[in-house]
């Protein structure tokens, strides 16, 4: 599971854009947590081998804070409330308030606490936009 990261970056080896660039971070990096518990660290994308490893575990260092790039940031506050906000196949949407509720939780650790801080900011927008495209059932 935690290799859909590098291999996702891996489909933009050849970076002909800076659109390439960022989905190239994005993938690799919506995983990695503001506090450093994410994945999956600092690896190679061509092979997901560690480039540095913690001495402790033998595991990819971890990134942490500002070392995640903005994009990835942003795209973790997303997919998690894009995850817990709708309907899966193996769970039922959590309410609005226990998703935000888990994002200010995470505030901090998971989160970049300015990325969480700009989505409240925004999120009467985001809001506005799910009332207009609600998830479809088929």
């Amino acid at each position: 599971m935690q290799g859909h990261t590098w291999l996702g970056a891996k489909l933009f080896n050849e970076i002909e854009s800076q659109v390439d660039k960022v989905a190239r971070e994005v993938a690799l990096t919506h995983h990695e947590n503001w506090d450093g518990t994410g994945y999956p660290g600092k690896v190679f994308v061509d092979t997901g081998m560690p480039e540095e490893t913690d001495s402790s575990t033998g595991r990819a260092l971890r990134l942490k804070g500002e070392e995640i790039p903005i994009s990835g940031r942003i795209v973790a506050l997303a997919d998690v409330y894009d995850a817990l906000s709708c309907k899966r196949v193996y769970k039922e949407p959590w309410t609005e308030e226990n998703v935000l509720a888990e994002i200010r939780k995470m505030r901090g650790a998971k989160f970049d606490p300015e990325v969480v801080d700009a989505f409240f900011e925004i999120l009467p927008s985001i809001q506005a936009i799910r009332e207009r495209f609600p998830d479809v059932e088929e």
